[in-house]
Parts: C-alpha cells; sequence; structure tokens
C-alpha cells in the first residue's frame, strides 16, 4: 500500500484480529480506538462484529519535514492496533464531518489536519526529528500576499486547496501554514471564508439574486453554510444585512 492508512472506529468495544506478516494479533477495539499502518505493509483484519468506522489515507509526502531535509520519515513508524488517543480521535472526527458535509473549502480545512494526524502518528512512535535551530517565523512579501488573493478572489466558487496557494509561493505546505499565519494571523481556511463572506456582502446589495444564488455564487454548499459564517463573520443574517444595506 502506497499511503499510510489510519482507521478510527466510532462505534464499539468490539474484537478484531489483525494478520501481519503470519502473526495473529487480536485486540478488544473499544470506541474511539485508532488503527495505524504505514505506507509498505500488508495486514489482513477479522471482523467479528458490525463497524462504524472512518478511514483516512495518507499520502508519504505528509510525513515529510523538507525544512529539515527529510523527504520522508515513514521509515521505523510502527503499526497501532487499536489505542486510544483523543488527539488522532479529535482530529479524524473532524475530517469526518468536514466530508460528511461536502464544503467547497474542505480540502482547505483538512489538508492541514492531515498534516497533524501525520506529525501526531510520528510523536507517538517516537521518532527522532533532526535538530534545527529555530529562528524567527518567516513572512510573506506584500506581492506573495497579493497574488494569493488575486488567486482565491478569482476562483472563490470553487474547491481552493492549501497545495495551490503554497504553491503560488514556492513553499511546502506545511511552512506554508506557518508564514501565512504570522503573516496575517489567521489561517488559510478562516482567511479564505473571510473573502467569501466579503463577495457575499457585495453580492447583498443586489436584491436580483436569491441567498441560495449567492452562496453558490461564493463558494458556499448551500445556504445554510452561508449563514453560518456570515453571521460568524459580521454577527448579522445574511438577510438582516440586506435589508439594513438598503
Amino acid at each position: 500500500m502506497p499511503d499510510c492508512l489510519m482507521v478510527l472506529h466510532r462505534g464499539g468495544p468490539v474484537d478484531l484480529t489483525f494478520t501481519m506478516g503470519g502473526r495473529a494479533v487480536s485486540r478488544h477495539i473499544p470506541k474511539g480506538g485508532v488503527f495505524f499502518l504505514p505506507a509498505g505493509l500488508e495486514c489482513d483484519v477479522s471482523l467479528h462484529a458490525a463497524l462504524d468506522t472512518t478511514h483516512i489515507y495518507l499520502r508519504s509526502d505528509l510525513f515529510a519535514d523538507e525544512e529539515n531535509g527529510q523527504r520522508s520519515r515513514i521509515e521505523g513508524l510502527a503499526p497501532i492496533f487499536g489505542e486510544r488517543d483523543a488527539v488522532l480521535e479529535h482530529l479524524a472526527t473532524a475530517i469526518g464531518d468536514s466530508i460528511s458535509e461536502s464544503l467547497p473549502a474542505s480540502s482547505l480545512f483538512v489538508d492541514p489536519i492531515a498534516k497533524a494526524i501525520a506529525n501526531r502518528f510520528i510523536a507517538l512512535n517516537h521518532y527522532k526529528v533532526a535538530s534545527k535551530s529555530v529562528q524567527g517565523a518567516h513572512r510573506l512579501t506584500s506581492r506573495q500576499l497579493q497574488r494569493i488573493r488575486d488567486f482565491v478572489e478569482a476562483r472563490l466558487e470553487t474547491d481552493i486547496r492549501l497545495s495551490m496557494m503554497a504553491g503560488l509561493c514556492g513553499l511546502s505546505t506545511e511552512y506554508f501554514l506557518r508564514v501565512f499565519k504570522a503573516s496575517l494571523g489567521v489561517s488559510p481556511y478562516q482567511y479564505v471564508l473571510s473573502l467569501r463572506v466579503e463577495r457575499a456582502k457585495t453580492l447583498l446589495c443586489d436584491d436580483e439574486q436569491s441567498l441560495a444564488e449567492i452562496a453558490v455564487q461564493c463558494g458556499f454548499s448551500h445556504q445554510e453554510h452561508m449563514t453560518r459564517m456570515f453571521h460568524r463573520f459580521t454577527g448579522l443574517t445574511p438577510g438582516r444585512y440586506r435589508r439594513a444595506s438598503h
């Protein structure tokens, strides 16, 4: 398997038998238990009851540490068979909820979480990362910030990926996340949401379009999603904002 696999057991408890390299391991998996299979390993699973699970496939590049010159940190990671970890449970649940809601910006939200999951597995496996002196966080230049804004505004109605934004600056996604927040004080996800809301404000001044039509043009998955985000940023519903603007 070219990717690492994480499985979060949303139900339970349940009894499972894992077979790797001819060796069988039986486990009593509690609700919230985590299974992790590093890339390149094979594992057969025997189910003894119905399961409610979330499967997350983690690309090998998520385990890279480009700043320290390490293209992959998968080698040496050990499988995990049903152990509980509150951090992994929370992160995996956030990904599952985001995907189930089919939000247009879900990839922008999910990618950093997937990276956090990879880093968590590295920490749990006690992987030793080469030390490097940490200097103050760099910041994006005004030209880079303008390039990002132009790119996002031109594609607000689409699914904008973190890798696309990082690519505009020639940076890895992990490093881009840090310098972006150091530059603007918000995450890329929150930044894109704020621009969606700003576009909605402009379109709400025109009575010719319905709220549902405006939601689609701004990249929200549906009208209710726009209403929630609009209220979070402005304290008003779109309808109330429209009435107040006239």
